[in-house]
């Protein structure tokens, strides 16, 4: 047969059929082998540990140094948050923190041996969780159960420190109460400042005051109209009396002047009358040098002037009459100058009040502003001390729901599934050994053929048969 005829199936039915024993021996001695390796297999240990994420502190709140007012919203599902985690827990420096906790004569060996080790340690665990669970499984492989615990242990211990510290910042707290106790301190000052503007002042209330100050304001303006009205009412009565009485008779003046007739001037006056009367009569009968007549004349001019004394001129009884009218002139003018100089010094006092009150304002601002400010500050002073306190106490929103326990048996090795992979592995073996047996025989006959001499090929009849040796061989010798 030459050697670039294809094989039919029938060819391959042949081969396997002539190199039968050499297929069986390799199947046979794939399955011996992966018996004896099912047995012999180095027993490996595997230690487990269970984490539970909930919502807690860490997810559900921001950062106590974040302004909450200016936080953006971030979508956060639970299904990130949980590869958050596997990739923390996956990381190099938590895993050789680990290997160093669990291996501790890693530590002290060459880089190399050392990342040979590392590599060794990460292929040892198994990080996974399931989908739609808020469980964490941590797998730890070791050849003795001392190992596989110390490696699971040590990975779910580091990373529950090292999640609790990546989930609050560091320094916050202090920081946030160095600041609250400065913006104390600030408020405190800042309240002082507005007490002193207001006692300075004497203001309870700047709205207060300025509503007091402006209703005194319009009532003392209401009241100065009201006497400018008075005092231009009597004005013009005391040109109007002056005008009217100056036409009078001076007896009507004086009767005005006195109101009511006094009876001792009209006595006076009767008597005065009686003595000019018999004073007449004795001139009629006597000389001026009579000394009756000089004796009654001396009584009326006594009387005259007595009368004269008492009895006022016209001008002084024309001031006696506008007197009263002008003192109450005089009194309107003195109580209107009274009532502007007030509303001078309220207007006076309301100007100060108006640059009291923008101290005032700039003094309340600042302290509602610090106020403010404290009051934000004092909040966020209190988250970072719950994290804190959470952090000194060892409280995160990871939980251990199952801690790693020293495992006593080994994991069991599925012999059936080995067994028939080295089974599968020996049938695969035994067919390639026979193909490559065939190939070598055509080889060596191709070979023999090609340096053999026709005689020699009639003389060996086992060459021949072998030139035959398959269907496809016999189509061609015949």
């Amino acid at each position: 047969m030459s050697s670039s005829q294809t094989l039919t199936i029938w060819d391959y039915y042949w081969i396997l059929y002539r190199y039968k024993f050499r297929a069986l021996a390799v199947m046979i001695l794939a399955v011996v082998v992966g018996y004896l390796w099912i047995i012999n297999a180095p027993k490996v240990f595997e230690a487990e540990a269970k984490l539970f994420v909930r919502v807690g502190w860490e997810n559900a709140g921001l950062d106590p140094t974040v302004n909450k007012l200016d936080a953006v919203a971030v979508n956060i599902t639970r299904e990130s948050e949980i590869t958050n985690m596997l990739e923390h827990l996956r990381c190099r420096p938590l895993l050789e923190k680990a290997m160093d906790m669990a291996m501790p004569a890693s530590a002290n060996v060459t880089p190399e041996s050392r990342e040979k080790a590392f590599e060794g340690f990460k292929r040892q665990l198994s990080i996974t969780s399931p989908k739609q669970s808020m469980i964490i499984r941590i797998g730890a492989k070791g050849d003795t159960p001392e190992q596989a615990y110390k490696a699971a242990n040590a990975l779910t211990t580091l990373f529950l420190e090292d999640h609790a510290l990546m989930s609050r910042p560091a320094g916050s707290f202090e920081f946030l109460s160095q600041q609250t106790d400065r913006l104390r301190e600030e408020l405190e000052a800042a309240q002082k400042d507005l007490r002193d503007a207001k006692n300075r002042g004497d203001l309870a209330s700047i709205q207060g005051r300025r509503t007091a100050l402006e209703s005194q304001i319009n009532l003392l303006e209401t009241r100065i109209n009201e006497v400018t009205a008075l005092l231009s009412a009597s004005e013009a009565k005391m040109l109007t009396l002056r005008s009217s009485i100056e036409a009078l008779p001076e007896p009507l003046l004086k009767q005005m002047m006195v109101g009511s007739p006094n009876d001792g001037l009209a006595a006076m006056r009767d008597k005065l009358f009686q003595l000019q009367a018999h004073q007449a009569e004795l001139k009629a009968k006597y000389q001026p040098t009579h000394p009756l007549y000089i004796a009654g004349q001396a009584q009326v001019d006594e009387m005259s002037s007595i009368l004269k004394d008492e009895d006022p001129d016209r001008d002084t009884i024309i001031q006696a009459i506008c007197a009263a009218e002008s003192s109450n002139q005089a009194g309107l003018v003195a109580q209107k100058r009274s009532l502007q100089q007030q509303l001078l010094d309220l207007r006076k006092e309301l100007a100060i009040l108006n640059e009291d009150e923008v101290q005032v304002s700039k003094s309340e601002l600042k302290v509602r502003h610090l106020e403010a400010q404290y009051v934000n500050y004092a909040k966020k002073t209190e988250d970072a001390r719950i994290d804190n306190a959470l952090l000194k106490d060892k409280i995160s929103n990871v939980h251990v729901i199952q801690p790693a326990s020293l495992p006593v048996l080994p994991i069991a090795i599925p012999k059936t599934t080995n067994l028939l992979l080295f089974l599968i592995c020996g049938v695969a073996g035994g067919v390639a050994l026979a193909l490559i047996s065939d190939q070598w025989d055509r080889q060596v006959r191709n070979h023999n053929s090609s340096t053999g001499s026709e005689s020699s090929k009639k003389a060996n009849p086992r060459t021949r048969l072998d030139a035959v040796a398959t269907p496809s061989g016999l189509q061609e010798l015949n």
